[in-house]
């Protein structure tokens, strides 16, 4: 079959995290259109957008305030460092100012309080690992509101007190309320357990509390909280994983089997009501209208690039706001998956999604694993698995133990000294390709990053016969170094999933790749980002020092202007094409 332009599908734009300006009148978004994303405008009524932001450095996101329309709020870092540093500019993109900057320090941007005159914010000045709460006033007046633990962001703010999150883990979370006078720190969700309780808003009399929890079963609910009175509401089901509210109206986005469905709801009676039409695929981003007339969010699917939507409140119908361009290439050549399970060593059912090219009767596999580990591979969209699924591949993308969206128990299937039975599920899923008669499984590819790039390294040393190549960008390589390494804000986090290097250390190495890396026989590919806060470079490094050491084919990109990824277009380029070439030689 002919081989399809890569760089068109790497050109596939996407646009998210929409706010309306405090008159309703227009819509500021983070878009990639000019291959860094940067903040861009749109009126809300239709009409040709304009980019607000113009350094070649990444907005991490947009804010806007509720009193004034000409105010505009976002975060931007360098070289993906994630240190982002605070910055104004109005909706035409004019008058771009700094509002707070260090460039040492992460600041993450909370609220506006009510009258727009002053915003709060969490940032991690004073030590490097926990993330403090500040007011600052536009005129530039700052105080200290309260020191604070570990990874703290803030969600909703009142006159009087500031709504916070703060994590122990990526599922260990607890929600507090500090009052702005005083500095008082209230615990909501005190737990001797891990629970996730993750703070939304304030209800609209400022004292009662929206926040997702799975703190009463298996599954994260939608929750009401007034004192020590907690009401649920919405499905038992599944995943709320999308909760927004404001004073007469709210929204719940559930995870119904990795896709989305949204649905309406009253903040008085947590009634749940009419449901909101959305095609296959995975939305997010809910932020209703300051005058509650409807609320914008975000979606991508395997036939959608991510846009930002609206839907009138209370109505079935959305309507897109931005129209991110697919290239030129046909909407109806991409291709959607088929939901499969996979039967593990030990019998547990491992959902996974199957991407099939048309037209091909047997066709090599890539088995994509994604990262977290406490994620799930979902139907958003994937410019890269369409790309290969046009040149004949098949996409193979499970949900191994230990990932997100069916329930605790699974959850936490692969903690600590279960690490590596998410790699035997792994394993397994690469077995039931062997076994396909409508798949090569002689010719099968395992990819990943991140934890996902651990997973393909693990995969590849503990079942070399399964693999004929792997891809690996931004991957642990060994946890010890890893966890000595990683940003000081993130270790605890982390320990937390994997154990700690004061009671864990020998067993971390001993299921670290470069532990067994003599096992490792099949063509290597590693990418890696010099910036990286979360996985140090040197994680790479590393191992492709010790494969080559063993002669094996073993190759390393690294890009001077990345972080945790790959954000800029012409560095994407040069590494799928280099993926592209590495697969369809070996493969």
């Amino acid at each position: 079959m002919p081989v399809p332009d890569l760089d068109r599908y790497l050109d596939i734009r996407s646009a998210g995290g929409g706010r309306l300006t405090a008159d309703g009148q227009t819509v500021v978004f983070v878009t990639n259109i000019t291959g860094v994303p940067q903040a861009w405008s749109v009126p809300a009524g239709g009409g040709w957008p304009r980019q607000l932001t113009f350094e070649d450095q990444r907005v991490g996101g947009v804010a806007t305030s509720p009193t004034d329309p000409e105010l505009v709020v976002f975060s931007r870092d360098t070289g993906g460092n994630e240190r982002m540093q605070l910055h104004t500019v109005d909706p035409a993109g004019f008058g771009e100012r700094r509002l707070v900057v260090d460039p040492e320090v992460i600041h993450r941007f909370g609220e506006f309080g009510p009258d727009g005159g002053w915003f709060v914010f969490c940032d991690n000045r004073r030590n490097g690992v926990d993330f403090d709460l500040w007011l600052r006033t536009l005129d530039g007046q700052e105080r200290l509101v309260a020191r604070l633990e570990g990874w703290s962001a803030v969600v909703d703010v009142t006159d009087d007190a500031a709504l916070v999150g703060r994590a122990a883990s990526n599922v260990d979370s607890t929600t507090l309320v500090v009052s702005l006078a005083t500095g008082e720190v209230t615990e909501l969700t005190p737990h001797t357990e891990p629970r996730l309780h993750s703070p939304v808003a304030f209800a609209a009399d400022g004292r009662r509390v929206f926040l997702v929890s799975d703190r009463d079963g298996e599954h994260r609910r939608a929750h009401r909280v007034d004192g020590d009175a907690w009401t649920a509401f919405g499905p038992e089901d599944a995943d709320v994983d999308g909760l927004a509210v404001s004073d007469r109206l709210g929204a719940l986005a559930v995870n119904r089997d990795g896709a989305t469905r949204l649905a309406w709801f009253d903040p008085e009676s947590l009634e749940v009501g009419g449901a909101v039409d959305l095609p296959l695929g995975v939305a997010g981003g809910l932020t209703i209208a300051p005058d509650e007339s409807g609320m914008l969010f975000t979606i991508s699917g395997p036939a959608l690039n991510a846009d930002v939507w609206w839907v009138e409140a209370g109505e079935a119908t959305p309507v897109r706001v931005t129209r991110s361009s697919t290239a030129g290439i046909d909407p109806a050549t991409f291709v959607a998956p088929e939901a499969v399970t996979v039967e593990s060593f030990d019998g547990l059912e491992v959902p996974a999604w199957v991407y099939r090219p048309p037209g091909v009767a047997r066709p090599p596999v890539i088995v994509s694993v994604h990262g977290g580990p406490e994620a799930q591979e979902r139907p958003g969209f994937n410019p890269i698995y369409q790309y290969f699924l046009a040149s004949g591949y098949a996409v193979v993308a499970p949900n191994v133990r230990g990932s997100s969206g069916y329930g605790r128990t699974y959850q936490s299937l692969d903690d600590r000294r279960r690490r590596m039975d998410s790699v035997a599920d792994l394993n397994e899923v690469g077995r039931w390709v062997a076994g396909r008669t409508d798949l090569d499984g002689s010719r099968t590819a395992v990819m990943g990053g991140s934890y996902g790039g651990f997973m393909v390294l693990a995969a590849m040393a503990t079942a070399p016969e399964l693999w004929s190549a792997g891809v690996d960008i931004v991957g642990i390589t060994n946890f010890v170094t890893f966890l000595e390494n990683t940003g000081a804000y993130r270790r605890a986090l982390r320990e937390a999933e994997y154990g700690s290097l004061d009671d864990d250390r020998e067993f971390l190495e001993s299921i670290s790749p470069t532990s067994m890396v003599d096992r490792i026989t099949a063509p290597l590919l590693v990418i890696h980002g010099a910036n990286d806060p979360r996985v140090p470079v040197s994680e790479a490094e590393q191992i492709v020092a010790r494969l080559r050491e063993l002669g094996r084919d073993t190759e390393l990109l690294v890009f001077d202007d990345e972080g945790h990824g790959l954000v800029r277009l012409p560095n994407r380029r040069v590494a799928y094409r280099r993926v592209a070439e590495f697969l369809g030689t070996v493969l």
